[in-house]
């Protein structure tokens, strides 16, 4: 117990460090004060991630994480001066409700991320074990000498516990999850309760936020021969098309997707365009939400230079969640600029919205060079403008769309002039769609009032249906389409409730109660979803390409191979993700390199040391695929065994296994 705890020693001065640092900075923008606690450990949070990004460009790995740390503790200083040489009596009020919700939120997300492993595992893990050893920003694990192009902050986030808590990645990521999962919510409580002046609304507004969604269920409740009409009329895509031949047949089946726990989810209760916040086990998580909200909660209180770099940081690190979002900040924000000079009749463009300009520009200054998508697709126009070669990861490219169409990730294309299909879109988007009215007027409100942030949310979410006649064409796939409408979807739900709870405060009992119908409505399949998860928290798993064997092999041999070493494995992401090494094999993350595949038919020392590898990691499956001749070339002198280690194949299948890790340099 003691040696544990001295394991994460580091990991929990580091976090009370750039908590209290985020707290500060919080103290000296001068928002409410039961609000502070909350918000400077979710703005210290986002803030030392941001600074440890920057600093690990050009430091080690590990000095950028404290220096992250410790620089946003000495911003905190600077904010809270003030109050500090005046005393600082009574700076920190601590909340202890609050905390104890903040603890309760984290924990159960974490709980049930460690029994689930779906989305990305093959994708995340491998980058955040390389990220852990300073790989920032990020190469394709499967290919060194490629960009990867990626909104990468949370996987950061999971580097970050990775190494300072020395913990494994499939954890670390079910922890940074958490971590973002918690502060979001709570911060959606305080914020509705600001507006609607009621704990109870506010407790309304993170339920809501963490479980609204689309209502695809409610086809369930149709006439059979009224859904097989519409389903006709839909194509399913991606884990869609595996789940049911067709969409009837879907809706009475399980979501056919990798890593669900001991009970799957149905198909119905899923969504592929909007999906409750408590199925975000993704790479982003909702660490794009958090900044967004952080900057609500203090932007009000923008009034100089350091402030209003704060809230430049705040967006320069969405770019690293949600570079879409950010990319139509600036439009917006010229947008109502332009509103508001119409309705007031003005000819000036008032000081605070020249303040917003040079703060969204110096954000999108800072979006070029500091990592992620957007820095490498201008390092690649760079490229292409003086005559070089592409770098990146991913391809981009946007086509125009007639007739206007939504895109789910799971239902595929639904055009808006199809009846069956428009029906399906509204589904697949929710009842949240009905705020958007109320969200338009309280933008010009916001506008006429020069609440310039609140009115670029509402402008985002009118502007977004814009990409009804757009598509994105790159590498990420059709499916990638369904994150477009984040703009229009997320600031619905934020100000569902206490627009809602305003609104109907004065109305009668039956507005009253339909309001609550639709709210239940909207968070139903959400709420069905969450007990479904609850059940995987009782039975934590290993991501689906890592056993037990591994992970003895990774606490042994994690960052212990040579720095510049590559390790061959038929699985590549299991090595990459057991011992922190690239293993070039992948053109993308499902099409290998044909020479790769070639090396793999049958494995030969020599040949394999040719092509770059150091290192041969297996194990028994892959040992019995290979011909007795390949097997006999592993016993040469120039093979050393490194390790190996013994066991079962699975806790159902008790036939013999191992993990050998061998050397393979001396192969000339």
């Amino acid at each position: 117990m003691i040696s544990q705890l001295l394991n994460i020693l580091p990991l929990l001065i580091w976090s009370l460090v750039w908590a209290i640092g985020g707290w500060l900075i919080v103290v000296g923008f001068n928002i409410p004060r039961r609000e502070q606690m909350i918000t400077g450990i979710s703005l210290g949070m986002v803030l030392q991630l941001w600074l440890s990004n920057g600093f690990a460009h050009f430091a080690p790995i590990l000095s950028a994480f404290w220096l992250g740390a410790f620089a946003t503790l000495a911003l905190g200083f600077i904010f809270a001066w003030p109050r500090l040489k005046m005393g600082g009596k009574g700076i920190f009020l601590i909340s202890w409700g609050q905390l104890a919700s903040l603890a309760l939120i984290v924990y159960l997300f974490a709980i049930i991320g460690f029994g689930l492993n779906i989305f990305d595992d093959r994708q995340n893990l491998p980058a955040a074990s390389l990220m852990a050893l300073g790989d920032i920003p990020p190469h394709f694990p499967f290919d060194s000498t490629v960009a990867f192009g990626y909104h990468y902050l949370l996987i950061l986030l999971g580097a970050q516990l990775m190494r300072l808590g020395d913990i494994f990645a499939w954890t670390a990521m079910d922890l940074a999850r958490a971590l973002v999962f918690g502060p979001t919510i709570m911060l959606t409580y305080l914020w509705t309760r600001r507006m609607t002046r009621s704990h109870m609304a506010g407790i309304f507004g993170g339920l809501f936020m963490a479980f609204s969604s689309g209502v695809r269920w409610i086809l369930l409740i149709f006439p059979p021969a009224f859904v097989a009409w519409i389903s006709d009329r839909i194509t399913l895509i991606g884990s869609g098309k595996i789940s049911g031949e067709n969409l009837s047949e879907a809706l009475t089946n399980f979501w056919k997707i990798e890593g669900a726990g001991p009970i799957e989810f149905p198909f119905a209760f899923v969504n592929g365009l909007n999906s409750s916040n408590t199925m975000a086990h993704n790479g982003v998580g909702v660490l794009g939400l958090l900044t967004l909200i952080l900057v609500l909660m203090l932007y009000r209180r923008t009034q100089d230079f350091k402030s209003g770099a704060i809230i430049a940081v705040l967006l320069a690190a969405s770019a690293l969640v949600s570079e879409f979002g950010f990319l139509t900040l600036l439009p917006n924000l010229f947008f109502v600029i332009l509103v508001y000079l119409l309705v007031q009749h003005a000819r000036q463009i008032p000081r605070s919205a020249i303040m917003w300009i040079l703060i969204v520009s110096a954000a999108s200054v800072i979006s070029l060079i500091q990592g992620g998508v957007l820095t490498v697709i201008a390092q690649d126009l760079v490229a292409g403008l003086m005559g070089g070669t592409r770098e990146g990861y991913h391809t981009f490219g946007v086509i125009f769309a007639w007739p206007p169409t939504v895109i789910s990730a799971h239902l595929g294309t639904l055009s808006l002039f199809n009846p069956a299909q428009l029906l399906v879109a509204l589904l697949e988007m929710g009842p949240v769609l009905l705020v958007l009215p109320l969200l338009f007027i309280w933008g010009l409100k916001m506008t006429r009032l020069q609440r310039w942030w609140e009115a670029i949310l509402a402008a985002g979410a009118a502007t977004g249906f814009v990409v009804l006649f757009v598509q994105y064409a790159g590498s990420a796939g059709i499916s990638a389409n369904s994150r477009l409408l984040s703009n229009i979807i997320f600031p619905a739900s934020l100000y569902a409730v206490p627009f809602v709870w305003i609104w109907a405060r004065k109305r009668t009992e039956t507005i009253k109660a339909g309001a609550a119908v639709l709210g239940l409505i909207s968070i139903f399949g959400g709420l069905f979803i969450f007990g479904i998860e609850l059940i995987a928290a009782q039975k934590p798993t290993l991501p689906f390409f890592i056993q037990e064997l591994d992970v003895r092999i990774s606490k042994q041999y994690w960052n212990q191979l040579e720095p510049a070493s590559q390790v061959f494995d038929l699985l590549p992401h299991r090595a990459v993700t057991v011992f922190g090494r690239f293993s070039d094999s992948y053109e993308t993350l499902y099409i290998p390199y044909p020479e790769w595949v070639e090396l793999g038919i049958e494995p030969d020392p020599y040949e394999l040391q040719a092509a770059g590898y150091d290192y041969v990691y297996f194990g028994a499956e892959e040992w019995d695929l290979w011909s007795e001749q390949n097997r006999t070339l592993f016993q040469d002198a120039c093979v050393q065994i490194v390790d190996e280690v013994k066991g079962i194949r699975a806790p159902d299948d008790y036939r013999k296994d191992f993990r050998r890790l061998i050397n393979i340099s001396a192969c000339k």
